[in-house]
């Protein structure tokens, strides 16, 4: 299904915030969670060229009651519901209430089946299991036995927990707001555990969407795969053709020159805002993409839109 896109930019990494979930999460990785309303998301793609946005709702998603399925279960298809109803400015990734493996299967169907979901948002980690977990390997081979050309997994980094004996707390409690910077540790966690478990290579049919240009992750990545050579080829061939980086949060230009110097084709590269999440200037983000000396124009008007249409095989719209 195609529509006319006024704008000239597609946003892959952006939130809704409905008032009674902001009433559930007062805070988001430490920070107050912002405040958010249609029409000024309208406006605010209208004032940076955005003619569409691919929106999700943040950590901690259904995980608000830890511990309880039934809560998690009823979260995740509320969400979706609701976020079915939106304007047709808005496609979205859906809501997965996991650790819940059999639960999520069938949310995910439901949503990618009958509500137009055109993807799935996953945590870094839920209740203490990182993405590459083998309890998760049912809903990968659920996605990658779907009856489609491509899934796309939109990873979102989150508060890590330890399960003590039923009762959840802080994995990493720090004395700064965790979104500053272990998200972008999460992130790099998550990659290593899905890198180390084979789940990016065993299911050759799912997309990745990382956040913030891989975190931390280029930092790391050498040093992992060094100790595990029979991975390394294979992985770096994922991270440079399954794996796709958005520009969400301050990334360019220093950050994703990490990205690049291991190979990955700027041809991998989105553009996100984390919208209305930031704690950077929107338009300071973006002119740091329009300002990279080592992008030529047609790789960054690439970045802003066409690459997001190959993600996602040109079906980018809500049904």
């Amino acid at each position: 299904m195609s529509r006319t896109v006024n704008g000239t930019r597609l946003d892959t990494h952006v939130h809704v915030v409905p008032d009674w979930y902001r009433v559930l999460t007062p805070n988001t990785g430490g920070s107050p969670t912002p405040a958010w309303d249609i029409q000024s998301h309208l406006e605010f793609m209208a004032s940076n060229d955005i003619g569409h946005s691919i929106v999700s709702i943040s950590t901690p998603g259904s995980g608000v009651f830890l511990g309880n399925e039934t809560a998690s279960i009823g979260l995740a298809r509320l969400l979706n519901e609701l976020i079915k109803t939106y304007p047709k400015e808005f496609s979205f990734y859906a809501t997965i209430p996991l650790p819940y493996t059999q639960a999520a299967i069938v949310e995910a169907a439901y949503a990618l089946d009958h509500l137009g979901a055109i993807g799935v948002i996953l945590l870094t980690s839920h209740e203490g299991k990182y993405l590459g977990n083998s309890a998760f390997t049912p809903f990968y081979r659920y996605l990658q036995t779907r009856n489609s050309s491509r899934e796309v997994i939109f990873i979102h980094p989150t508060d890590p927990v330890l399960n003590l004996n039923g009762s959840f707390i802080s994995a990493n409690p720090t004395i700064y707001p965790p979104g500053l910077a272990e998200y972008y540790f999460e992130t790099a966690r998550t990659i290593v555990d899905l890198t180390v478990s084979q789940t990016i290579l065993n299911f050759t049919e799912i997309q990745f969407l990382i956040p913030q240009a891989g975190g931390a992750f280029p930092a790391v990545e050498d040093r992992f795969l060094k100790s595990a050579p029979a991975l390394e080829g294979p992985s770096k061939q994922v991270y440079s053709s399954r794996f796709w980086y958005d520009s969400a949060g301050p990334v360019y230009f220093a950050q994703v020159l990490g990205l690049l110097g291991y190979n990955v084709p700027t041809s991998q590269l989105v553009f996100g805002t984390d919208y209305p999440y930031s704690h950077v200037p929107y338009g300071t983000s973006i002119n740091a993409i329009l300002d990279a000396s080592f992008l030529t124009a047609n790789e960054k008007q690439d970045i802003f839109y066409q690459n997001t249409v190959e993600l996602f095989g040109g079906h980018i719209y809500k049904a």
